[in-house]
């Protein structure tokens, strides 16, 4: 009981956690846009897609990380297995860190003068970003690390605390400092390099406070090889997925001018905060499901994978159906911008779609975690990224982000298709269609009928302004997830059990 709790728990305080980092970072967005200009911004969009891209240095280590300290900490001499373990994997990244920043370093002029098509900006002020953002790299990823342990002690709520606090300084803190003091895109990066030693020093702090105190621990090998299995096994799969994921927008980021790419970054905002919805989700559930099923509770772990696809189903289906049917609507009344709504609405439609399809497959690859096997995971992400990768290829430098956005979805589709019967077959044998039936098909048909019913009213929006447009679009987001939740019966029941009490 205690557990379950403290799953519920986590899983609120990760939602509450992950909501107001996506809230602030989408609120935040029009303003930095409008202070730095959209050249400017055009950098940190930029900046966000090689911090997405240098998470290959991971190498599956902070995922590996929560499932041993998951599976260690209530066990003697647990919590100086996870200690001897992370001080190696630190002292190992230390030296790569060192190649790497170097690397970025001398690669800096072209990457400015080159791959990015600059306009306005100087080129030797975009060097010298480059070069920041690399040193910020670096720190987020021993941040990675400890992330990994935290959320494996299952200390979750301390960590959205924290995440609450980063994430304000990061965001409204820069735009602070943009408005107030200087909108120099190098000031910029400077203030987000602080913010980075910031979190390296507090979440160093927390993860070390968990471990027991000991003399100066010798990094050895050991430790390393007895997880690297597993960590490179989830590395290379990360390898894959983050090149599968960053192919477009790295190539968009060549293939658009500067300007045009920071109104890419709206779509990429928006349609990476559908998939960040089930980012708490994950981190509440992986560490539960691998220790259930490590206790023999294989039942517990099925029915908590079924009903968490629901609570994502509910969640998912309700924002893509809006996002979707009213991308323009959507991100005039966010931004203001006419020009930006007008390029951006069309590839919004498809990222959004591609991006929620990709939120519910991820529960195949939490059904693997659990078991601690990934081999399947490993094979179907080859083959899929050699099919996929020439396609995204050809979409974007032929039909430019419309292309990618449409290739995304078509390709999101397929792996839906097949992969999850697959992997049902092999972990959860007769699973599948009553997965499908009972899980996801309720809140999917309800979706469908409510915004098919929507577009028949065929809503005037020009009569009104951007912030009644707005909470038009959050009243029907909220009537939809309302009506998502009542047809399943376990939010049904939660829902119908919290009116009597108020009764």
């Amino acid at each position: 009981m205690i557990k379950s709790i403290n799953v519920k728990k986590n899983t609120i305080a990760n939602y509450l956690g992950q909501f107001y980092t996506i809230f602030i970072g989408i609120f935040m967005l029009p303003f930095y846009l409008e202070y730095l200009g959209a050249e400017e911004y055009g950098m940190v969009g930029f900046f966000t897609l090689l911090t997405s891209i240098m998470l290959l240095l991971d190498m599956g280590f902070s995922q590996t990380l929560t499932r041993e300290t998951a599976n260690l900490k209530d066990k003697l001499n647990g919590t100086f297995e996870i200690k001897i373990t992370l001080r190696s994997i630190e002292s190992m990244i230390g030296i790569f860190s060192i190649l790497i920043f170097i690397g970025i370093f001398f690669s800096s002029t072209w990457i400015a003068s080159t791959w990015l098509q600059i306009e306005y900006l100087s080129y030797l002020k975009v060097e010298n970003c480059i070069k920041l953002i690399g040193f910020i790299i670096i720190i987020r990823w021993y941040v990675s690390l400890y992330n990994g342990v935290i959320i494996g002690f299952e200390q979750q709520i301390w960590l959205n605390i924290y995440k609450i606090f980063i994430a304000t300084l990061r965001f409204v803190g820069g735009l602070v400092l943009i408005i107030y003091i200087t909108n120099d895109i190098y000031h910029y990066f400077i203030y987000q390099a602080i913010i980075a030693i910031i979190e390296f020093i507090i979440l160093h702090n927390k993860v070390y406070i968990n471990l027991p105190k000991t003399k100066f621990i010798i990094p050895s090998f050991q430790p390393i090889k007895k997880i690297a299995s597993f960590a490179l096994g989830l590395g290379y799969v990360s390898g894959i997925w983050i090149i599968f994921t960053q192919l477009d927008k790295m190539l968009l980021s060549h293939y658009i001018p500067l300007e045009n790419y920071a109104y890419f970054v709206l779509v990429i905002t928006i349609s990476n905060a559908i998939m960040q919805f089930s980012t708490p989700l994950s981190q509440a559930i992986l560490p539960r499901m691998s220790s259930l099923l490590s206790n023999g509770k294989e039942e517990e772990m099925i029915d908590l994978y079924k009903k968490s696809t629901q609570f994502m189903s509910i969640i998912v289906f309700s924002v893509v159906s809006i996002i979707g049917t009213y991308s323009y609507e959507l991100l005039y009344s966010w931004t203001g911008n006419i020009q930006a709504a007008i390029w951006a609405s069309p590839v919004l439609f498809w990222y959004s779609l591609g991006n929620g399809i990709l939120a519910i497959s991820a529960f195949q690859y939490y059904l693997q975690y659990a078991h601690g096997n990934l081999k399947y995971h490993i094979k179907f992400n080859t083959y899929f990224a050699l099919v996929s990768l020439p396609i995204i290829y050809y979409s974007v430098s032929n039909y430019g982000a419309i292309g990618a956005g449409k290739a995304w979805f078509i390709i999101q589709l397929i792996g839906f298709i097949v992969w999850p019967t697959f992997i049902h077959a092999k972990f959860a044998r007769g699973l599948h269609s009553n997965w499908l039936k009972k899980d996801i098909f309720p809140a999917l048909l309800m979706s469908t009928l409510y915004v098919y019913i929507l577009k028949q009213i065929d809503i005037n929006f020009e009569i009104y302004n951007r912030i009644e447009i707005f909470f038009i679009l959050i009243v029907f987001g909220i009537i939809l997830l309302f009506l998502n939740a009542i047809v399943y019966r376990s939010t049904r029941d939660i829902i119908l059990k919290k009116i009597r009490f108020f009764k």
